[in-house]
This record gives structure tokens, sequence and C-alpha cells, in this order.
């Protein structure tokens, strides 16, 4: 093993990210965590091959750093620890917001190191090392987001890597592009069923669901903490796409209210036919 992967943060993410990378360019897999419990156990359990409650020791071991933590904690990791990166280290993160992480980072990265970023579009309800598995990024979507300090070479390996944990949609983007766009595949449908389930009916009932209650509220069992976070980071690009999505839904209000048949088929229509667009694309 000539090949080390560092994975920083050692929850849902990160450890479904080191058990997924089993066999990668059959290299060591390393991580570490804040909770010392959390590192014996991901040793015990094979999702990596050790793991360390000090954080330097990943950043100078690893050819590959993955950030697997919160975008707050990034700076100041990188300003303890960045130093002891190895010369020509390839460090990336898998945060859904970037633009405003990347602003505060790039001064941060040391010379000679390349940085590409990643969201694989993944996850679940429910947060924790618990909660891990190895296919978790079976069939996601997979953004690579390019910086300043990415390279041909940076880009390849974000690339591999993706296809290696079995991502079946892969995009280049750069960070603002990413945010735009997360901000409607992403952040507004959290919000969405956030606020289908602020206020049920009282009359509430299971036996009166079928599969579209169940796909237009499933993300709002939310991790209220860490979307706070990413609205709260992408908010100028959320707030806008909320707003152009609050129009379309007051246009199909006034068609009910009115009684107008002939507006509201054709709001109906019109999102029919976007629907099935995409799923050509």
């Amino acid at each position: 093993m000539n090949y080390t992967v560092g994975v920083v943060g050692l929850g849902l993410m990160g450890a479904s990210m080191a058990m997924a990378l089993e066999g990668f360019r059959d290299a060591r897999i390393i991580g570490t965590d804040i909770d010392e419990a959390i590192c014996r156990r991901a040793e015990k359990d094979g999702a990596v091959n050790e793991a360390y409650a000090d954080a330097g020791r990943v950043f100078e071991e690893s050819d590959l750093l993955i950030f697997c933590v919160y975008a707050r904690h990034i700076p100041g990791l990188l300003k303890k620890h960045g130093r002891r990166l190895r010369p020509g280290c390839v460090v990336s993160d898998i945060c859904g917001v970037k633009g405003p992480l990347y602003e505060k980072i790039m001064p941060l990265i040391p010379e000679g190191m390349i940085y590409v970023g990643t969201h694989p579009m993944a996850g679940k309800e429910r947060d924790g090392y618990e909660n891990a598995e190895a296919g978790l990024y079976r069939n996601c979507g997979f953004i690579i987001v390019t910086t300043q300090r990415s390279t041909p070479e940076g880009i390849a390996l974000i690339r591999e890597l993706a296809e290696h944990v079995g991502a079946a949609r892969i995009a280049v983007a750069e960070p603002q592009a990413h945010d735009a766009l997360t901000a409607y595949t992403s952040d507004l449908m959290h919000v969405a069923a956030a606020g289908l389930c602020l206020r049920p009916h009282p009359a509430f009932h299971p036996a009166f669901t079928a599969g579209a209650f169940r796909d237009c509220t499933r993300v709002a069992d939310i991790n209220a903490g860490a979307w706070t976070e990413l609205l709260m980071d992408n908010r100028g690009n959320t707030a806008e796409a909320l707003g152009r999505y609050i129009a379309d839904l007051q246009a199909m209000r006034e068609a009910l209210e009115n009684g107008d048949r002939e507006a509201l088929q054709a709001l109906l229509q019109a999102a029919g036919d976007n629907k099935r667009r995409m799923k050509n694309l």
C-alpha cells in the first residue's frame, strides 16, 4: 500500500466514503474523528485501516485528503494542520455549498497542494457513524468542483474516485455554478418538504397517504442543524429559487380560487413537459 487516502470526519458521509474506497488504487485508508470511540470502532469494523484522534497525522500521511465535516470546521483544521500536508497532496471536500467555503480556505492551502472539490448527491435522513454503509454513493450524482488550485491530474483523480464509489452521473462545475444549481435541485427540495410538514392536517392518518406523500415529504425527516448551516451558507441562491417556486405556487392558487381551468391545466402541462424533458437528459 504505497498510496494513502485520508478521511477527515467519520460520520455518516465520511465513514461511508472510507468504506466505499476499499480497493481504490490499492490504497491504505485512514481516518480521523473528534470522537476517539468512533475511531476505534471504525478500525474494528474495517471501515478504515487506521484511525487517529490527532487529525494532523492524517494530514501528514495522506496522498489524497477528503474533508467530510461541516464546512465551518475546515478553515480551522487547515490553519492548525495545513503545514503538515504532503507536497503534491490532493485535497478535497464533500460539502454542499462551495463558494463561501472556498473564499475562506483557498488562502490557507499551502503552495504545491492541489484542491478539487466534490459534492456527492447522496445521504440519509439519519446521520452518524452507525448509519454509514459502503453503498451510500452507489448510483448517485457526483459533482466535481474545480478551484484555482485544481489541475487536470487532480480532476482526473477525483473522477476516478467518483467512478470507484459507484457514482452514476458525474458533472464538472465551478463553485458559483454549483451553488446556484444545487439551490434548485437540493436546497429547495428540503425547504419544500419541510414546508409540507410544518402544518400537517389536524386529522392526518397514514391510511390517507400513498407514494406521492412519501416522496414529497421524505427529506423533511431532516438534520435541522446541518441543513440550517447549508441553507444559510447558500441563502442568496436558495432564496432566489424559493421566490420562483412561491410565485408558481401562487399562480396555481389563483387559478384554483378563480375557477380558471385553462390556466391551471396550462401550468400542470408545462410542469409535466419539463419533467419529461428532465428524465431524458
